[in-house]
């Protein structure tokens, strides 16, 4: 074997058998290879395996290890693995009583279940003749062995040894395969009412890791072998088929096997409805005990399709869902856009008729959940407003059937008397000049007017999202809100999970992962969670929080039938009120959700917009056009983002003051752009096309919905503000005005002081904070004569901006350590040949410390250091070596009182170090003290809350004579003033990606919900955050400690993440604390407003390495949890609107994994 694994497993993907090796493998750790036999070819009594196994049986393993040792039946492999490997007695037993039991129950596995469950299938489904008495037999057979186990499992939670050995997880597969089989063999073991231990325990083994990781084995209902009769029959439908296809518009090159089973399932519906066919279909009744989470239970109303014989299905050839789509006899005129405008009014759920529905008469109607097949493979998205719905297959017209009427072949089942056929009416297709001259709603009648008419009506839009499920009996407000859940009471809430969430026409559907592992594979469709009745006169839509853009439906309870006792209060109650919050990972995929929900729930267009201009403190009214009417597309035309900053433009130009406020900087190339605001939010309208590529026409317009599904007294309102990035210049109060001072970066050597040792590190500063990398992995620019091209494999549309961005993202993701120039006091020329360790620092207690001489003393230069030519041929020149070193260092004194030493490679360059780190040093002190003022100021005028110090005035008298008479009041605050500075505050370079370092900032946080909180600095870069942990230590660096993906993260703050903090670590009515910190910022804002949590997944990727379905977790993976929180609310927001902002960009980036995991799972076909 060359595939260099320890065992090769033969095996066989439906066996039972194989799947209980595989099982113990994975829990061993154990590498393997899998050959999957073939049974329909014989490959297991073909030469190939029975050289190892003469029974010609599965499974059968090699021990490449152990000298290719070779051993054949389950339990004999099993024993072997773990007397040999497991040392550790993970999964078997240590004393020799216990030993003993265990091998019973491997035998009793072996002798009991196994034979008793696998003749019950071979009767069920493989022989050729029903033998109700052997079916009877081996049913009480299972109950007998199944009332075994329960009997032991009952007084204790495992078979033996306390704990879950092999002697459990032999049980599994057998479990599993015989009551996912239940629904087809229409024989109810009953077992959770039964065998309820047993129930617990196959759960419980069903959601170890080892069993989550392989497929589900099932009794596979196939016949394995079948007659001539049958074999005749499939032709005749399969050419039955292909008439109908080509009768219908198809062409032969169309033909497929997706084709092939849309038209049989279609052929079997129309026969089922059909005069005197029903009673060849009846379906057995519904049980009684049926779980309602079993795929097409709604509201104990079946919507499940029937289920057509299985000889009757073509096995499509890939694992996407495909559908044919055939024009309709008649058409309805196309609508003129692709979205939908207001829909229509759409049924009840809780007042669904179960009567058969009447086809519509127009093929773009029906509602399957399927998508239309690509030559690519991927499935198909539309341009509707939720762009990853599903395409459902067309229904084909209505045909006559009737009895003694000639057709091509017989109906389905040949084994009635009567015999029933149809008849189609052939008409001859129109001449190819006829149909290309066709025009407007002549095309209606085609196969392209079918297509037109896939609108978002007649989709199935579905997103995966985080959902949290809450039930109170108490009446709770239409709009409701993070602020109203804090004060709602007698709330049962259910944990965050990850649902797919189907727009059904008049429902929303929350399907989640089975409960038991390979339903889903036995169905081939999620299991439905919820149902939320969008048609209900009750259900209401409302923002639940504008930072994260989760939104929240009220709605009725919707009966269903869960055997989950933690959702039967929820589900099984008639009064009272579900709560469903929905947190999408795109923020502009959820105001898309948003937007359309709104539109559907009857969202009212006002007559005009207010846009307000915070910078000259005036506003601008535009009229909707349409607002009275259905027709949306006006509106869409007039709010163009282009078009509205051309119009306020045109009136803010008559402004005394545009043009010294505006027009100037608009000349030095700033733009203006819009936002919706709440509060002290901004949310810039920035992506003009969803992450397909499809027009967001809303994008300006789906403000409305924010601003009216709020709570009342919180509305948003529209924006006209200059576009305006990260701050590069300060203008002092003394009328001085500081730019941004360049960076440095370059090799360095640090010198140990007490081994005088050189550890080579290359530094480099980004945003006031120096990074140290490993020389390996320094990014270093571009040496002098290469052209950038050389090095880095980029386009030619790419700036020599863009590549430098980039080039110090890896340096930050590569960086060892990070330090903040605001903690170094002194930059210094080397003047002791040996280094000191530590010295007071001269002015650390001094307020402005850096505008001190002390701090810009002259360095002292000479001739000599014009001189040394650098490296190794500089220091061949001189004989004092050592004088020669300290000229070439410099020298850091930090706050701490610690003093570290970097020789550079010459003179020259230790010099250029000193006079380039300086002004960082000072600017950047500056520049956060600036900034925490200006984020204090915004707090006081949009709040009203007073200043934590009172500010205090240098020309009041009494202040300069030292008097204790404080200022005059301040202007009272104003909840709805301009506050320009938000525009700097969220700030463009987060979205245009600008500068390596997005956002970064010191916090609190975590990892998980339990532990202290640790001071660290957080930054984010690139599609991910990077932690360093600031320690007391006096050490020049913080070191790393983690990084944090956010592809395929969710963010939420205030009430929702302070919610599901364990208990007792979480006070709402705690008093706040006022706080100071360094940069002078002074805050008193609660926990709740300064909270934020991420739920995220390690992507094991490399950089570099392209993401595959293998990489798409399933709904119910677990997820790691790091909580933080800023210093204040202002901070948590800019935060969280930075990594929302982020998340985006990684979507849009990762388009083609995002649509694997959009896509993955199937819903309910109806």
């Amino acid at each position: 074997m060359s595939h260099g694994k320890q065992f090769t497993l033969y095996t066989h993907k439906g066996g039972p058998n194989g799947w209980k090796v595989a099982i113990v493998l994975e829990e061993l750790g154990l590498s393997y290879e899998s050959i999957y036999l073939d049974f329909g070819k014989n490959e297991q009594k073909g030469e190939e395996h029975t050289k190892y196994n003469p029974n010609g049986r599965i499974p059968t393993l090699i021990d490449h290890k152990n000298n290719d040792f070779v051993i054949w039946e389950s339990n004999a492999i099993i024993t072997y693995l773990v007397e040999k490997y497991d040392t550790e007695h993970k999964i078997s037993v240590t004393g020799f009583e216990d030993r003993i039991s265990q091998l019973q129950w491997l035998f009793f596995q072996a002798s009991g279940q196994g034979p008793y469950f696998g003749q019950f299938a071979w009767f069920i489904f493989y022989h050729p003749e029903k033998v109700p008495s052997a079916i009877e037999r081996y049913k009480n057979e299972i109950n007998r062995v199944l009332g075994v186990l329960d009997g032991v499992l009952s007084k204790q939670q495992w078979l033996v040894g306390n704990k879950c050995t092999v002697a459990d997880l032999s049980f599994i597969t057998w479990n599993q395969g015989i009551f996912t089989a239940q629904a087809r063999t229409n024989h109810d073991f009953e077992i959770e009412k039964n065998f309820p231990a047993v129930h617990n325990a196959l759960a419980e083994g069903s959601s170890r890791t080892s069993v989550l990781a392989r497929p589900l084995t099932v009794i596979s209902t196939t016949s394995v072998s079948e007659d001539d009769d049958e074999s005749n029959l499939k032709k005749a439908i399969k050419k039955h088929a292909l008439e109908f296809f080509l009768g219908h518009g198809g062409k032969h090159e169309e033909w497929g096997e997706s084709q092939e089973r849309s038209v049989r399932e279609e052929m079997f519906r129309r026969w089922k409805k059909a005069s005197g066919a029903r009673h060849v279909c009846t379906t057995s009744a519904p049980n009684p005990r049926s779980d309602g989470s079993h795929p097409g239970s709604i509201r104990n109303s079946n919507v499940e399709p029937p289920r057509v014989p299985l000889d009757m299905v073509a096995q499509p050839a890939s694992a996407g869902a495909e559908t044919f789509v055939t024009a309709p006899s008649h058409f309805a005129q196309a609508p003129a856009e692709e979205g939908p405008s207001v829909p229509p009014p759409l049924r009840d759920v809780n007042n669904e008729d179960e009567s058969p529905r009447v086809p519509s008469e127009t093929s773009a109607t029906a509602l399957l959940g399927r998508s239309l097949p690509q030559q690519d493979g991927r499935k198909n998205h539309t341009a509707s407003g939720l762009s990853s719905s599903r395409v459902p297959s067309e229904s084909i017209p209505d045909i006559t059937v009737a009895d003694n009427i000639s057709s091509a072949g017989p109906i389905l089942d040949k084994t009635k008397a009567t015999k029933r056929f149809v008849h189609y009416e052939e008409e001859a297709p129109a001449p190819p000049a006829e149909v290309l001259a066709r025009k407007g709603s002549e095309v209606g009648a085609t196969s392209a007017g079918a297509a037109q008419q896939a609108t978002a009506e007649n989709q199935v839009p579905w997103d995966r999202m985080l959902v949290r499920v809450s039930y109170t009996e108490d009446p709770v407000p239409p709009a409701f809100d993070e602020s109203q859940n804090r004060i709602t009471r007698r709330l049962d809430n259910e944990a965050w999970a990850e649902y797919i969430v189907a727009w059904r026409k008049d429902r929303l559907e929350l399907y989640a992962d089975h409960a038991i592992p390979g339903r889903e594979w036995l169905f081939g469709e999620k299991s439905l969670a919820f149902v939320v009745p969008l048609g209900s006169s009750t259900t209401r839509l409302s923002l639940y929080s504008f930072v994260d853009l989760s939104f929240c439906l009220t709605c009725p309870p919707v009966p269903l039938r869960i055997r989950s006792k933690g959702r039967q209060l929820l589900l099984g109650a008639k009064r009272g009120t579900n709560i469903f919050v929905f947190k999408m990972k795109s923020r502009t995929r959820a105001v898309d959700w948003f937007w359309q929900l709104w539109r559907h729930f009857g969202g009212q267009i006002p007559q005009y917009i207010e846009i307000r201009c915070p910078i000259l403190d005036t506003r601008v009214k535009i009229d909707i056009p349409g607002y009275d009417s259905a027709d949306i597309n006006s509106a869409y035309a007039v709010f163009r983002k282009d078009n509205v900053i051309d119009l306020c433009r045109k009136y803010l130009c008559k402004v005394q003051e545009y043009h010294s406020l505006i027009e100037r900087q608009l000349e030095e190339g700033v733009a203006l752009e819009l936002a919706w605001r709440l509060e002290t939010n901004l949310d810039w309208v920035w992506q003009l096309e969803d992450v397909q590529e499809k027009p967001r026409e809303w994008a300006v317009l789906c403000g409305l919905a924010l601003k009216q599904a709020s709570v009342a007294g919180k509305s948003s309102h529209l924006e006209i503000r200059l576009k305006k990035h990260f701050p590069a210049r300060l203008h002092m109060k003394d009328g001085t005005r500081l730019d941004e001072p360049p960076g440095i970066e370059g090799f360095l050597e640090r010198i140990r002081p007490n081994s005088q040792l050189k550890q080579p590190v290359y530094l480099t500063t980004h945003d006031g904070y120096l990074f140290a990398l490993p020389p390996a992995h320094a990014h270093h620019p571009v040496p002098p004569g290469l052209p950038p091209g050389n090095l880095e494999n980029t386009d030619g549309a790419q700036t020599l901006r863009q590549r430098e961005v980039r080039r110090g993202a890896h340096q930050i993701l590569d960086a060892t350590g990070m330090s903040d120039l605001r903690t170094v006091v002194a930059v210094r020329r080397a003047f002791q040949l040996i280094p000191m360790h530590t010295q007071e620092p001269p002015g650390r207690h001094t307020p402005n410390w850096e505008d001190t001489e002390g701090f810009w003393e002259q360095v002292e230069r000479n001739e000599s250091d014009d001189e040394d030519p650098g490296g190794d041929v500089g220091m061949a020149q001189v004989q004092n070596k050592m004088h020669l070193r300290m000229r070439r260092s410099f020298e850091l004194l930090l706050t701490s009182g610690r003093v570290i030493r970097f020789e550079t490679y010459s003179c020259q360059i230790a010099l250029e170090w000193i006079t380039r780190l300086r002004p960082l040093v000072s600017y950047w002190k500056k520049r956060h003290e600036v900034d925490a003022r200006r984020e204090m100021d915004i707090a006081h005028f949009s709040t009203g809350r007073e200043r934590i110090t009172p500010r205090r005035y240098p020309d009041d008298r009494e202040y300069r004579h030292g008097g204790t008479h404080e200022a005059p009041p301040e202007p009272p605050p104003d909840p709805a003033a301009s506050l320009p500075d938000l525009s700097s505050f969220f700030n463009w370079c987060v979205l245009d990606d600008c500068r390596p370092i997005l956002k970064c900032g010191r916090l609190y946080g975590r990892k998980g919900w339990w532990g202290s909180y640790k001071h660290i600095q957080l930054v984010l870069v690139s599609g991910h955050l990077v932690q360093y942990r600031i320690t007391g230590r006096t050490s020049l660096h913080h070191r790393k400690s983690k990084v944090i993906s956010i592809l395929d993260a969710y963010v939420c703050s205030g009430y929702f993440a302070a919610h599901y903090l364990p208990e007792g670590q979480y006070n709402p009515d705690a008093p706040h604390v006022a706080r100071r910190y360094q940069d002078g910022l002074e805050t008193d804002d609660g926990e709740e407003d300064t909270l934020f949590v991420i739920w995220y997944r390690n992507i094991k990727a490399e950089r570099g390495r392209k993401l595959g379905s293998a990489d798409v977790p399933p709904l119910s993976a677990k997820r790691k949890v790091a909580v933080f929180r800023t210093r204040s609310k202002l901070e948590r927001d800019a935060w969280v609107w930075a990594i929302n902002s982020e998340i985006e960009k990684a979507v849009r980036a990762s388009r083609e994994w995002e649509d694997m995991v959009r896509e993955a799972g199937e819903i309910l076909k109806v």
